[in-house]
Formats: structure tokens, C-alpha cells, sequence
């Protein structure tokens, strides 16, 4: 059973009219070219009418994630701006997966693992946008109800030279890498939702804009209606241009635990400090600029910190400095018997390479000794954030 759309009782705000506020909000996290169809008539429209702006996850995972913030800050803006948000869940779009990134197909969704990924979606998303300030639907409600003759009528609207233009259908042309003809209907699928809503705007990841502006065509040929698009910048390193990654367990999810996500902000790129201030916080620019110049450590604690607290709560922000307790089973075991305990190693060939890189201090001190024995209340930390108490 996929999952209900609902629209309870909105909390609107009045329009707001005032330019600036609008530019600032199109400025922050969108790319400078990412407005369509340009930036005039967005202003024109945001200041004059109320407008609703939706934001599409597929539910290919259980967690909304520090990407899925950037779009959520922003229609968080739109809000308080006086318009609408809605989130699309994709728990038809799922099944097929956009191939958005990927080197080859992407593995399909069985329903129960979709049904089972979006179930704790809503109190994530609230993290985020006020409860009662967005509409919520899944476009399974309007996708499965389509025939195949309706698809192969909206087919017709976009062309094979159109589909194939798309960056990462090339990239696999080049390779000799199979394209699945299924995957040309997900770019159809995410556009019909546009048209589904009647929807008034979009916004996505960079990565989504071939998603979004097929939308925008086939609402302007099916129902005569302009829709905006708004296309996010996304987490990439100013250094080495390497995005973020979920594959590569490197993104934050909004219910990590206090001390993974201070982990995991100690563990990026110094050059991604100031992005991921700008893109995932609520941290006026005008500040942002002023703390720039601090020395990495000490403005990665505070990014961390900010993070903590908007998505775990202000007393959180001290638990994430703590260390855990992890009880030995015994009163002293080996370092890399330790290091599997404490669930930072997933074999002894892991632990002691992480001992031979120096990753390791115990009590503060390194350690480089494979056979060196944890005893009960020494202090073991790994790497630039994970701590730990052995305990009984």
C-alpha cells in the first residue's frame, strides 16, 4: 500500500511584496543561472500572487538527508514569503528510480521497501518546515491510475533527441553503457506531476533540471500554464569539485545521533565549511561572511554545533561533545577487538589499519600497537570525532 495524500489545515502567511526579501531568498541557495524561466519574471510573479512550489523525494532510502535540506530551506523561504510549499513523495517514481548520477540502472523498489523507507518521513520533514505550513502527496495517487495508451500519449510530447541530450545518458553512450528504455519514462513521470497538481513552481537539485524543465514543457503544452523552476546548488567540495555523497556514507541524516553529525561535519573537506553554512543553515549571510576566516576546527565545531541544534534539539549540542559508553564484556581487551566492539570497524584488518594510520589515541595518546589492551575507563577516540568510554 503506497501512501495517502493529505492537506490539513495550512498555516499561511501573508505576501510579501518587498523585492529585496525575494532576491535574497533566490540568491542563497539556488545556482545564479537556476531560475526559469529567468529571474524577472520569477520576482513578478513571487511578489503579485501566492504560489505553490513543490519539492519531489523519492523514497529511495528512510532518511531526508543534509542534500534534501537545500530545497526544503529554500521552500521554507517561500513560506514565510506567503506561498505554499508541497512535497511530492515518489512512491510510484520510485519504482523505476531516476538515473540522475548513475553509471548504469538503477535497481528497482519493491513497493514494501518503498512503503518502508517513506515511514518516518513527515516528522523528519517538520524538522524543517513548521508543522501545518505544506501540502503533502504521493504521486502514486495520479501515476498508477494512468493507461497505457495515456502514457504512450505523453510520450509523444517529448522526442528521443530531447531524452538523449541528458548529460548522463551521454556519459553512458561514451562508455558503451546500457540505457534502459525505462529510464526515458522517468523524466515523463516526474514532469506529469506538474501537471497533475496544476503546480505554479519547482525546485530541485542542479541534477534535477532536465526533471524539472520536461515538467515545465509538458505543463505549458497539456494545461497552457508557465510553471517556474528553481535549481539548487548542491554540497561539492570548492577543492576537489567531489559532491557529498550518500553511497559514500558521507551525508548527514536529520536523525543521526548528536555525535555522528558532529563526526561527520569534523570528517569534510575545510573547503565545503562555508557551502554547507550557506546551503543547510538558517545562518544569516552577513555573519557567514564575517566568521569565514576562523581557523577550520573551530568553524567546523560551529557548524557542527548549528546542526545539531536545528535538527536535534538545543540540549543535544552538548551530548554530541561527549563521549560514549561501551561496555567491554571484561575488563581489558585487545585495541582491535575494541575497535569491532565500538562498531568502528567492521574487521581486525580495518581496526589495525586504522591503528597503523595513527587514527587512534587512547587517553589521548596514539596508539600504533596492535596488541595494546583497553582497560576499563580508558578514553578511546577515532578519527576527528568518535569517542568512546570503556565501560563494564
Amino acid at each position: 500500500m503506497m501512501g495517502k495524500s493529505f492537506m490539513s489545515e495550512l498555516k499561511r502567511q501573508p505576501l510579501v511584496s518587498d523585492e529585496k526579501a525575494i532576491q535574497a531568498a533566490l540568491k542563497r541557495r539556488l545556482e545564479p543561472a537556476g531560475v526559469f524561466p529567468n529571474r524577472d519574471e520569477a520576482i513578478g510573479l513571487l511578489k503579485t500572487q501566492p504560489l505553490r512550489v513543490y519539492l519531489g523525494i523519492d523514497p529511495t532510502g528512510p532518511d531526508i538527508h543534509l542534500g534534501h535540506t537545500i530545497p526544503l530551506l529554500f521552500l521554507k523561504q517561500l513560506w514565510q514569503l506567503g506561498h505554499t510549499p508541497v512535497i511530492v513523495i515518489g512512491d510510484f517514481t520510485a519504482r523505476i528510480g531516476d538515473p540522475t548520477g548513475k553509471d548504469a540502472t538503477r535497481k528497482p523498489l519493491s513497493p514494501e521497501d518503498i512503503t518502508k523507507n517513506m515511514a518516518h518521513y513527515l516528522p523528519q520533514l517538520k524538522k524543517i518546515l513548521p508543522e501545518g505550513s505544506f501540502e503533502v502527496l504521493y504521486n502514486n495517487d495520479w501515476l498508477s491510475k494512468l493507461s497505457f495508451g495515456d502514457v504512450v500519449q505523453l510520450a509523444s510530447h517529448m522526442t528521443v533527441q530531447q531524452m538523449i541530450k541528458r548529460e548522463m545518458f551521454q556519459e553512458r553512450l561514451a562508455k558503451e553503457r546500457p540505457i534502459g528504455l525505462h529510464e526515458f519514462l522517468y523524466p515523463l513521470m516526474q514532469g506529469y506531476d506538474s501537471v497533475a497538481m496544476k503546480i505554479d513552481g519547482e525546485v530541485g537539485g542542479n541534477d534535477q533540471t532536465f526533471n524539472m524543465l520536461v515538467g515545465r514543457e509538458l505543463e505549458k503544452k497539456l494545461l497552457n500554464k508557465d510553471k517556474l523552476v528553481f535549481a539548487t546548488r548542491l554540497l561539492v567540495a570548492a577543492s576537489s569539485g567531489k559532491k557529498m555523497s550518500k553511497s559514500e556514507g558521507e551525508l548527514i541524516a536529520l536523525s543521526d545521533e548528536p555525535q555522528e553529525i558532529r563526526r561527520k561535519i569534523l570528517a569534510i573537506d575545510d573547503s565545503m565549511i562555508q557551502t554547507v553554512f550557506e546551503l543547510c543553515t538558517e545562518k544569516p549571510q552577513d555573519w557567514i561572511n564575517e566568521n569565514k576566516s576562523k581557523a577550520p576546527r573551530e568553524w567546523k565545531e560551529e557548524l557542527a554545533d548549528e546542526l545539531v541544534r536545528m535538527y536535534r534539539g538545543e540540549t543535544a549540542v552538548g551530548e554530541a561533545h561527549q563521549a560514549k559508553e561501551v561496555s567491554l564484556g571484561s575488563d581489558t581487551i585487545p585495541l582491535t577487538a575494541a575497535l569491532k566492539l565500538f562498531g568502528v570497524a567492521s574487521s581486525m584488518t580495518i581496526s589495525k589499519t586504522l591503528i597503523d594510520q595513527g587514527a587512534v589515541e587512547v587517553n589521548e595518546e596514539v596508539i600504533k600497537d596492535w596488541d595494546f589492551r583497553v582497560k576499563l575507563g580508558d578514553r578511546v577516540q577515532v578519527g576527528k570525532g568518535k569517542k568512546f568510554i570503556a565501560a563494564k
